[in-house]
């Protein structure tokens, strides 16, 4: 399989233009004949790719996928969020007509939120060719910071993440408290409310427990749908798992 047919195909997901062969075909005119066939690599499939690198997803996640997410990982059974998950892959158009997206939390470090978020975003991002976007809210605010300190006319970095179809706002409640720092996370969160751009927040906490005023609270709760994770860790233990196999290759009998 070439590259295009692995970016096309490598979620179960065939690209609408080659459907999965990584080719697509073109007509021009040559001489004697006006509607003369031509095969290149797909564009679409080279545009998912071009996507990917755009997203700003951290590097141990740029390969995930939604299939990737292993919900028997933890100890208790996750039969309901799994097909909640599922279910917001597969009728992603019918959840962003309704403007409801996806809000993640638990107090555990390591409970999964982010792994499970970017496996839903790059699969939805590949299926339906949306824009996707990642980011942690301290890093949004960073970028924000930056734009203002740039002179009138240069672009505004943080504008890719209020704009998008889809973003990962990642550890929302982490931001330092302020009167600013309320002030742009309510910006971002009301303006992709009222644009129906689908939003998934991850965080340590539930919604009312966030350093972000009541208005901002109420939004979110609008826009998405509220799911705690198990309060388990399968990064370490994953980690445990891990070492126990390196560890085995030096004492197996």
């Amino acid at each position: 399989m070439n590259r295009n047919q692995e970016a096309a195909s490598s979620y179960g997901i065939d690209c609408p233009v080659c459907h999965g062969t990584g080719w697509e075909l073109i007509t021009r005119a040559i001489e004697g004949d006006p509607e003369h066939e031509f095969a290149r690599p797909c564009q679409r499939c080279k545009g998912v790719r071009r996507s990917q690198e755009n997203t700003n997803v951290p590097a141990q996640f740029c390969e995930v996928d939604i299939h990737k997410f292993k919900f028997d990982s933890y100890s208790k059974n996750m039969e309901k969020l799994q097909k909640l998950t599922w279910n917001f892959f597969e009728k992603y158009r019918e959840w962003s007509n309704a403007g409801k997206g996806l809000y993640l939390w638990s107090k555990t470090p390591g409970s999964g939120k982010t792994f499970l978020s970017c496996c839903i975003s790059r699969s939805v991002m590949l299926k339906y060719d949306v824009r996707m976007r990642f980011t942690t809210a301290p890093d949004y605010l960073a970028t924000v910071g930056d734009s203002y300190k740039r002179q009138t006319g240069t672009e505004d970095l943080s504008e890719k993440y209020r704009l998008c179809d889809l973003l990962i706002l990642d550890d929302i409640g982490a931001q330092k408290a302020g009167d600013w720092q309320e002030q742009e996370i309510f910006r971002i969160v009301n303006e992709r409310l009222n644009n129906k751009r689908i939003t998934i927040f991850t965080s340590n906490m539930p919604p009312e427990k966030l350093n972000v005023g009541n208005r901002t609270v109420d939004r979110i709760r609008k826009m998405s749908v509220v799911i705690q994770m198990p309060e388990e860790s399968i990064r370490l233990k994953k980690a445990q798992n891990e070492q126990d196999a390196f560890l085995s290759r030096f004492f197996a009998e």
